[in-house]
């Protein structure tokens, strides 16, 4: 398993996914070793897995080629007699001539010419991005790309729309594509809810919401639609309150800024909530929504939020963007407990194609980590 960095407690670390899917793959007999970019003293691994970490520093660090270069590097550690790689995320370049015949399974969970998700501060960043991929070779970005999806036997994308993307950019033919959506690790246990209520500091008699953290951290504006709507929905359900996870929050009436996002943090401010509220997560994943859904709390997501096939009355959705139309929604599910729990049931259930050792198993019988 090649991943893009070290075992961390963040939710939303980019690696995290791939040290999930490790665990799930070591949990059905497999022989796994985690490769990454960064030193040994990192968290304790969990069980049955291996790690090794290398040097993260290239000639090139902090851009494209550097990013291929540790490709390069990650290729240069591969066990001998490993008989399948695996890379979380796909990432920039190829693994090189170490490679040899051994089957190689890529996630995609990005194309490199995506910008940022949402706001003014994303697309500040975008804009730069643009820029700067302009002037350095945004082409030469792409062939790195398209390097590192030569390498592969199996291509494994979330969704079908994602899918559907990476075949037509990159003309990929479609025996090669998987849908497997990212692997969740099972995380903290989650604590009962006046428990969960004590740690966050909002008392039990009021009805409370969680804006959960945007995937991109710089994103400070990506909540104001959630601190909007529950100012709106305050003068009819008094004293509710908004628990603003990994971002810094005002002190106004009604909102609770926890600004840790880890998934012990994440676990307990969902278990508090009687309502989640996703952030727009462009292009990217929302792990959060993962653990709103395995804990049977109502989420709210918006209008392009593709969570997969099958996610029909696991959530609601907002048809706009319009903090309005957010707040209408969250009232709605304040005043109706019984359409709460009916969300809660179907969520259950959909969210279990996240468990990191059925994705292994679903992995196996595809015939991706069959060696060549």
């Amino acid at each position: 398993m090649v991943a893009a960095g070290p075992l961390s407690s963040d939710l939303y670390d980019p690696a995290a996914p791939a040290w999930a899917l490790a665990t799930g793959l070591a949990s059905r007999g497999h022989s796994v070793r985690v490769l990454f970019p960064g030193t040994s003293g990192t968290p304790a691994p969990p069980g049955g897995l291996e790690v090794s970490a290398f040097p993260p520093v290239t000639a090139h660090v902090g851009s494209a080629l550097g990013d291929a270069e540790l490709s390069r590097s990650a290729g240069r550690h591969l066990r001998p007699e490993a008989e399948v790689v695996v890379r979380d995320p796909s990432g920039l370049g190829s693994l090189g001539h170490h490679v040899g015949k051994r089957s190689v399974v890529s996630f995609v969970r990005a194309l490199e010419g995506d910008p940022p998700s949402g706001g003014s501060a994303g697309a500040a960043l975008a804009g730069l991005r643009s820029r700067l991929l302009g002037w350095g070779g945004y082409h030469g970005v792409r062939r790195l790309e398209r390097e590192a999806l030569e390498d592969a036997t199996a291509i494994c994308c979330a969704t079908v729309a994602h899918r559907d993307r990476v075949k037509s950019e990159y003309k990929i033919a479609a025996e090669r594509l998987r849908v497997v959506p990212p692997a969740v690790a099972p995380g903290p246990t989650a604590p009962a809810r006046e428990a969960a209520r004590r740690r966050i500091g909002v008392p039990d008699d009021v009805l409370v919401a969680v804006a959960l953290p945007p995937v991109d951290p710089a994103d400070t504006t990506s909540v104001a639609p959630a601190v909007d709507a529950i100012r709106r929905a305050r003068p009819i359900f008094s004293g509710a309150r908004l628990a603003v996870l990994g971002l810094p929050a005002d002190n106004s009436p009604g909102l609770v800024a926890l600004p840790s996002r880890d998934a012990e943090s994440v676990t307990a401010a969902v278990a508090a909530a009687d309502v989640a509220i996703a952030c727009d997560p462009g292009s990217g994943f929302d792990p959060g929504v993962v653990v709103a859904l395995r804990l049977g709390t109502a989420t709210i997501v918006g209008p392009t939020f593709d969570l997969g096939n099958g996610s029909d009355g696991s959530v609601r959705r907002a048809d706009t963007k319009d903090p309005a139309e957010l707040a209408s929604v969250l009232a709605e599910l304040f005043a109706d407990p019984e359409e709460r729990h009916a969300l809660s049931e179907k969520a259950r259930l959909f969210v279990r194609r996240h468990e990191p050792e059925r994705l292994a198993q679903e992995l196996e019988s595809a015939g991706a980590l069959d060696a060549t």
